[in-house]
């Protein structure tokens, strides 16, 4: 059986709410369909306003922004907003768009949690890190590693979308996983804000050598600790190896957050003017293009 993921898709829907300014509207079926769930009724959310960092003065209960905690506070104001995302697709268009996305949910519900073999070429490889904001101070961890797939077998079953495989340091200390090689390991299947991830990954098999310099934890760290936060997240810095998505947990307005920065780890913040993007030829007009959250 082939599989694709339509969740991912960013040309179905776009919306005009502010968070999205960054992504020029576009987002993913996946946060339209599950993770907000508001198509075709629209949803509702509440702009939030503190009166006194309007005026550049501190929260009196020290928060860094305003949030749900603010709601008794004298200086808390908000307002009521409803948004409708736009469909950008046909009508039959859209119909096989769903026919696809009820076969993936199908292929999901089957393979979800169960642990089955894996296998294909590993397009690169990046540190998987997390990030915890409270107030105004913050803590990086390195969990370990991804290795990124572009397309690969997963059971019996050829996935031909991007999945990920979250590699613990002891596993990579073992194997030494680098581009380009191509393995097969066994793991549990998850899925991830639209994401398929592997999970738990063991009996790993190298079957051809790979191309590169292996990462490794003291070098991730530099790298995580000098890394620049980009506004947007274009699709050339998605797809290069120094281009890291980050869990970002923040309780900064008193109430839990969750959300994902790209950072470069090369310390770029234009990526217009990116010099690894230039010389490896991928940086091109079409990768200004957002990718959605």
């Amino acid at each position: 059986m082939i599989v694709t993921n339509p969740y991912k898709r960013r040309d179905v829907f776009r919306c005009s709410q502010e968070a999205h300014g960054a992504f020029e509207g576009r987002v993913s079926a996946y946060h339209v369909l599950k993770e907000r769930n508001c198509h075709p009724q629209g949803c509702i959310y509440f702009l939030w306003h503190c009166v006194l960092m309007q005026k550049g003065r501190p929260c009196i209960h020290k928060y860094s922004r305003p949030g749900k905690k603010c709601g008794g506070c004298t200086y808390f104001a908000e307002d009521k907003i409803h948004l409708q995302p736009r469909l950008l697709l046909p009508e039959d268009a859209y119909r096989s768009f769903l026919e696809e996305a009820e076969r993936f949910d199908e292929w999901m519900r089957a393979v979800r949690y169960r642990r089955l073999a894996v296998a294909g070429r590993i397009h690169t490889i990046k540190p998987w890190v997390e990030r915890k904001v409270l107030n105004r101070q913050s803590r990086v961890a390195l969990r370990g590693w991804l290795l990124v797939f572009r397309r690969g077998f997963i059971g019996l079953d050829e996935y031909r979308d991007p999945f990920y495989v979250r590699i613990p340091e002891r596993l990579m200390s073992r194997h030494v996983f680098i581009p380009r090689m191509r393995v097969e390991l066994t793991g549990e299947i998850r899925e991830d804000r639209g994401r398929v991830i592997i999970h738990h990954p063991g009996q790993v098999e190298i079957l051809s050598k790979g191309w590169g310099s292996p990462w490794t934890r003291d070098r991730a760290l530099v790298a995580v600790r000098t890394a620049s936060l980009l506004a947007e997240q274009p699709d050339s810095c998605l797809d290069c190896q120094w281009g890291v998505l980050v869990d970002v947990e923040d309780d900064s307005s008193g109430e839990t957050e969750k959300y994902r920065h790209l950072y470069c780890l090369k310390g770029v913040q234009d990526p217009d003017g990116c010099y690894v993007n230039a010389m490896s030829g991928i940086g091109k007009k079409s990768a200004k293009k957002p990718v959605a959250p």
